[in-house]
């Protein structure tokens, strides 16, 4: 868990007593001298340990509020109970990322929109009615040939500092990772901790996940490509027909990564994009009985209807375990993720 030493840093300020002179860090106490003597890395471990330990039960403690809201205590536990069996992968949204200083889907192309001639009513309406690809299109449509793909690198292809709670998925998801995203976050934090996946499935590739699963191989399967190459990348309408639509391989890809294991949503909006589309037709060709449950740390504010959400989250066999949008996105799947890999971790 080195990834927490800055944080544990940042509480380890010193502070000097006025009164008698000592220094206190971490609840010891001596004076100026007799720390600079006799720290040493091993005090520096025991107090990390310790500090760890104490962020644990904040966050379980912080699990078990969450999952007294709604009916979240006992659709986390059949999460959990696919999660001992190695039945659950993750699969990562824009929102894990952004504590690393990326943008969200929505934020990304609003700020684009500012170096096209697209109106901002143009680019609402399509984003509010879930088409994504179609609003990419046009702002790409908009701008020099290039132009575009330079944006996309620029946002998504630089290495900022690794942030957040998706460092923790090394730690509690020994398995294959399935993402949207276009950056190496993902990569990064489990090669952090000496972790690697044996292969990077990019598009339509991902429809090999079951191969690669019956061998018991972990893989990241990169669902929209990468930031700096079009080659296989998923953002725009043409890219999208280019590799998912004729024939509508889309169908093939969200069934090869969805029917043979659980998924667990984290840092996915699930509005009303094609995958949702996808999985629900799927659900509706299958029947829920047959497709296994998936699962979602989800947010939810006073103002949105819960129940209209959950309603069309179900319909793509989508089971969501809420927290309260105005306690802190980062907290709460840090706190869900420490409760779901307690014992692990």
């Amino acid at each position: 868990m080195d990834f927490l030493k800055p944080k544990f840093n940042e509480e380890l300020a010193a502070e000097i007593n006025p009164k008698n002179g000592k220094v206190k860090v971490a609840g010891y106490s001596c004076t100026p001298d007799v720390f600079l003597k006799e720290m040493d890395p091993t005090s520096y471990d025991a107090a990390f340990s310790d500090w760890l330990e104490q962020r644990k039960e904040m966050c379980l403690a912080k699990a078990d509020e969450i999952l007294e809201l709604h009916d979240n205590r006992p659709r986390f536990n059949r999460l959990r109970e696919s999660y001992r069996r190695g039945a659950v992968i993750p699969f990562i949204g824009a929102g894990m990322s952004v504590p690393c200083g990326y943008s969200g889907w929505t934020k990304f192309l609003n700020n684009l929109r500012n170096e096209t001639r697209v109106s901002e009513e143009c680019l609402s309406t399509l984003l509010s009615e879930g088409k994504y690809e179609e609003a990419a299109q046009t702002l790409a449509d908009d701008m020099p040939a290039g132009s575009f793909d330079e944006a996309i690198e620029n946002a998504f292809g630089d290495d900022k500092d690794l942030e957040g709670p998706i460092q923790l998925l090394p730690y509690i998801f020994d398995t294959s990772v399935i993402t949207t995203n276009f950056d190496d976050v993902i990569k990064r934090c489990y090669e952090a901790t000496d972790s690697y996946f044996l292969e990077i499935l990019l598009g339509t590739d991902a429809c090999e996940l079951p191969r690669y699963l019956g061998k018991g191989n972990k893989v990241l399967v990169k669902l929209h490509g990468k930031a700096n190459s079009g080659r296989h990348r998923v953002l725009t309408y043409l890219e999208y027909e280019k590799h998912y639509g004729t024939p509508p391989r889309i169908q093939n890809v969200i069934e090869a990564i969805s029917t043979k294991t659980t998924l667990l949503f984290l840092g996915c909006s699930l509005g009303v994009d094609r995958t949702i589309q996808t999985l629900t037709q799927l659900v509706e060709d299958r029947g829920h009985d047959i497709i296994p449950r998936h699962y979602a740390f989800l947010s939810i504010s006073e103002e949105e209807d819960r129940l209209r959400r959950r309603d069309e989250l179900v319909k793509a066999n989508i089971f969501p375990i809420w927290y309260h949008a105005d306690e802190g996105h980062d907290e709460c799947i840090e706190a869900l993720l420490y409760k779901l890999g307690e014992g692990r971790i």
